[in-house]
């Protein structure tokens, strides 16, 4: 039996690709949604918390890297600290890759609340957010000018669905 999903828009393979051309690090902490993205990241650091690979990213950016942290929806409530106290006092911009969990009705019932919280508090935080079930790998190469492209750098997010980067193994 299978599971619905939203529309695939590419591999992991081909959006590790992307995000390899354009990030100097990626941090995070292993999500299904995107496993099959790690393997072909060419420098990525597996963290036990989000907020630790918030800081990660703040120390690359400070070093003029171009740094992107990938979380699970529910991860943006470990980081919130992390991003207000880093990211946005000192205006640093960042990628931030969520996958937005809790979206279907078959996902686990932990996912269910961050399901339909996650947009309406990137809003709150006024966090630029960039759909990738529209916008594809384009919306990833924008993300990356949002955050590092301008005069004003800033938090910029790419939310993943559930299917849009091939999950199967």
């Amino acid at each position: 039996m299978s599971r619905e999903l939203y529309p695939q828009i590419c591999t992991g393979a081909e959006f590790a690709a992307e995000l390899n051309r354009r990030a100097t690090l990626t941090a995070g902490v292993p999500d299904s949604v995107i496993r099959q993205v790690l393997p072909h990241l060419n420098h990525y650091q597996a963290v036990p918390g989000e907020e630790h690979a918030i800081a990660i990213a703040f120390g690359a950016r400070a070093g003029h890297g171009c740094p992107a942290v990938l979380m699970q929806n529910s991860g943006l409530g470990r980081a919130l600290d992390a991003l207000l106290g880093l990211q946005r006092l000192y205006e640093t911009g960042l990628v931030l890759v969520v996958s937005n969990r809790g979206e279907l009705a078959w996902e686990e019932p932990q996912h269910q609340d961050w399901g339909s919280l996650t947009q309406p508090l990137l809003d709150l935080l006024e966090i630029e957010v960039v759909d990738f079930g529209q916008e594809g790998l384009a919306g990833l190469h924008r993300c990356f000018d949002l955050a590092y492209g301008g005069e004003a750098e800033r938090i910029a997010v790419l939310l993943v669905h559930r299917g849009n980067i091939d999950e199967s193994s």
